[in-house]
């Protein structure tokens, strides 16, 4: 997490230098009839956000090796996290004012721990009970390329004959690939075991997972002065799909399913150039499955909570 917030503040810093050293020419680049829902040719946005996620509903993990028992682990109750600190960084590079390039980047901070009282079974083993355990360790990112397009030109020209409230929004929609690299693991890979054992506590959900297709839609519409509103969706879905790698002699196959929505507040000044801050709500829902044989993995987590940001076009 350190080593994330430091990248990122290192691109602030570089930009806000840049900016400061260069500003006539640095701001004059940026198209003054350009706005908040009509991106100039060549413009390039960086948005960034942190949410404080709470977890709801049964957020599990599971993890089995050949026919040996497995437990299902809640997130909650046997490892005491109650919250996620979900920070994003989205970069977009606009051809013109229609067509765009998106990178997304998301880091999960997941944090918490529970004295257990009960033994888990876990990847061919056995957790001991009387132990405070925890997610210590876990490295989980997710990365993400697409192409954008603005919807809006197909039929701003016949607005006129809609409903007042359908009039006058910015609509935006995405298709790409999303990969996410996950290694959850429990105390760092290393509570105390009730036997001997050759595993480790965790599970490499990258090493056996795949790049899967997204897709997203994006709607803006201006509020009042200086103030616009923002809701965004993005999900991705595959079953059963053959990941390319076995354990334990059998094929593994990789099942993965997420959504998230954001619902923001922006605030758009042209006083500001460019640069908008946000506030808002997010929800996001992840669930990967790894099935084949000798293996089977689960992690299953549904959050929700307040963020705050901003959008910055140059």
């Amino acid at each position: 997490m350190r080593l994330v917030k430091l990248a990122v503040a290192i691109v602030i810093i570089a930009l806000l230098t840049s900016a400061n050293c260069f500003a006539d020419d640095f701001f004059s680049l940026r198209d003054p009839s350009a706005d908040l829902l009509t991106p100039a040719r060549h413009q390039f946005d960086i948005e960034a956000d942190d949410a404080y996620m709470f977890l709801v509903g049964p957020s599990t993990l599971r993890r089995r090796i050949n026919s040996f028992p497995d437990s299902a682990i809640s997130l909650q109750h046997d490892l005491g996290v109650s919250q996620l600190q979900l920070p994003e960084v989205l970069l977009s590079f606009w051809f013109d004012d229609v067509n765009a390039v998106q990178f997304q980047f998301r880091y999960y901070g997941i944090y918490g721990s529970k004295f257990e009282t009960q033994p888990l079974a876990f990847g061919g083993t056995i957790i001991s009970p009387g132990q405070k355990l925890n997610p210590g360790g876990t490295r989980w990112y997710t990365f993400g390329g697409y192409y954008e397009r603005r919807l809006t030109p197909l039929y701003q020209n016949y607005e006129s004959g809609l409903p007042q409230f359908l009039q006058g929004w910015d609509s935006r929609a995405k298709v790409g690939i999303e990969f996410t690299y996950n290694d959850f693991r429990i105390n760092d890979g290393s509570p105390l075991f009730s036997q001997v054992s050759p595993f480790e506590a965790r599970i490499r959900f990258h090493d056996k997972g795949l790049p899967i297709p997204a897709i997203g839609l994006e709607e803006r519409h201006w509020l009042g002065y200086n103030f616009a509103f923002e809701a965004t969706a993005q999900g991705y879905w595959i079953n059963k799909w053959n990941s390319g790698r076995s354990e334990g002699g059998s094929t593994v196959y990789d099942s993965q399913s997420g959504f998230e929505t954001h619902w923001r507040v922006i605030y758009a000044s042209p006083d500001w150039r460019g640069f908008s801050p946000f506030a808002g709500f997010n929800y996001n829902y992840t669930k990967y499955t790894q099935t084949g044989s000798g293996v089977g993995n689960l992690l299953r987590v549904q959050l929700y909570g307040p963020e705050v940001g901003f959008n910055w076009s140059i």
